[in-house]
């Protein structure tokens, strides 16, 4: 058996465990994946730790049920942890050495990123990333390699994306209880965009958007690199609520509603089905039906908005006109119908489903950009541990 890494994510609407395997020579491949409904996640906010950590080992159990199936048995004793949340932020840090007149090398290189790596972030906030952008050597900017390159000043900019450190110990604290440990965390948006990205979209600028429950994550890519991130506190369940209180139904009916019928987009609805059926609560109440397009025109404006905030927040940061390669969705909203129309129109771009690439396992799900997160977790731990022998014994000990 290869190296094994597990990715946890711990979503408004549900918890997600995966397992990928990686055999010498082969590629990534996601051997395990099982999910069931969240308890105490509200708005990508974890609101009771035992509901949580319940949640948490009834996932367990669902992969030893599925490893048990298949005729193996994987203990997993840590993960990655997949953090999400409108607590999450990108800032930009910038890293300066003098160069004096010579021509930048290795080492001037690395003492700008040693530097910009030095600066703090704000307290009480947990670091998730550090992603490298672009040099100014003097008065040049925009430089993607400065190397050999005469100059006095060489800077580098990067981004910071950090979160609340609280929230991310509440996560923390929910795993432990299920003898779970979170070995690092790191941000959904930007593991998504791992994912699904390929080099030459991240080359032309893409955007990749995280429909999650609780809020949606951005990540914004231009010139080959990270530009911004960021997360907007509008998600799926905002839709679902906005469905309940218009029609008067409960909540599970009303995601029944968006699941199975409603649309992002307006459209025509012949005679047949311009209207739909919502089942009475209880035995005693009967059916009823509701407009298929006071329905749809609910979805629509909330999915309209969540766009809207997209494209006013990347018109301020004057990004949204890179995006030369489109916008890609991912997340469990991306299986809402017609969203893509509707993100092609509210935003300007061609919009696509994001299926991840870089790992297989996925090929038989029907929607594979659900797990889009958890694919890009696993493949930045397949990264990040490629050439470091040392991990082998640390694994041996949590994989069993």
């Amino acid at each position: 058996m290869g190296s094994l890494y597990a990715a946890l994510e711990i979503g408004t609407t549900r918890t997600v465990l995966a397992i990928a395997e990686a055999e010498a020579g082969k590629r990534l491949r996601m051997v395990c994946h099982a999910e069931i409904p969240s308890s105490g996640v509200r708005k990508s906010q974890i609101l009771s730790i035992p509901d949580a950590t319940q949640s948490i080992r009834s996932v367990l159990r669902e992969i030893e049920k599925k490893q048990d199936s298949l005729g193996s048995r994987v203990t997993i004793g840590n993960a990655f942890l997949v953090v999400s949340g409108q607590h999450v932020l990108a800032t930009h840090a910038e890293g300066q050495t003098l160069v004096g007149g010579s021509r930048v090398g290795p080492a001037e290189m690395n003492e700008a990123a040693r530097l910009a790596r030095q600066i703090p972030i704000p307290k009480g906030r947990e670091l998730l990333d550090i992603v490298d952008q672009d040099y100014a050597l003097d008065n040049r900017g925009g430089l993607s390699d400065p190397k050999g390159m005469s100059g006095n000043v060489l800077k580098l900019n990067t981004l910071q994306i950090h979160a609340d450190a609280n929230r991310v110990q509440d996560a923390r604290s929910a795993a432990d209880g299920a003898h779970l440990e979170i070995c690092e965390p790191v941000f959904a948006a930007t593991c998504a965009a791992d994912a699904v990205l390929e080099e030459h979209e991240r080359k032309n600028g893409a955007l990749v958007l995280d429909l999650g429950g609780g809020s949606t994550g951005y990540a914004a890519y231009a010139n080959g690199y990270l530009a911004s991130a960021g997360v907007i506190g509008v998600g799926g369940d905002h839709v679902t609520n906005d469905i309940a209180a218009a029609f008067q139904t409960t909540n599970m009916q009303a995601e029944e509603l968006k699941t199975s019928t409603a649309s992002a987009e307006l459209g025509t609805y012949p005679a047949e089905s311009s209207r739909v059926r919502v089942g009475g609560v209880s035995t005693l109440m009967d059916s009823r039906t509701i407009s298929r397009r006071a329905l749809d025109t609910v979805v629509n404006a909330r999915m309209k908005e969540t766009f809207t905030i997209v494209r006013e927040t990347l018109e301020e940061q004057d990004l949204l006109h890179h995006m030369h390669a489109g916008c890609v969705l991912v997340g469990g909203g991306a299986n809402l119908r017609e969203v893509e129309s509707l993100a092609e129109k509210e935003l300007g771009l061609s919009v696509r489903r994001g299926k991840p690439v870089g790992i297989d396992g996925l090929e038989r799900e029907k929607d594979p950009w659900s797990y889009a997160a958890v694919a890009g977790a696993l493949i930045y731990a397949y990264r990040n541990d490629e050439g470091r022998s040392f991990l082998d014994g640390i694994l041996g000990r949590f994989f069993k």
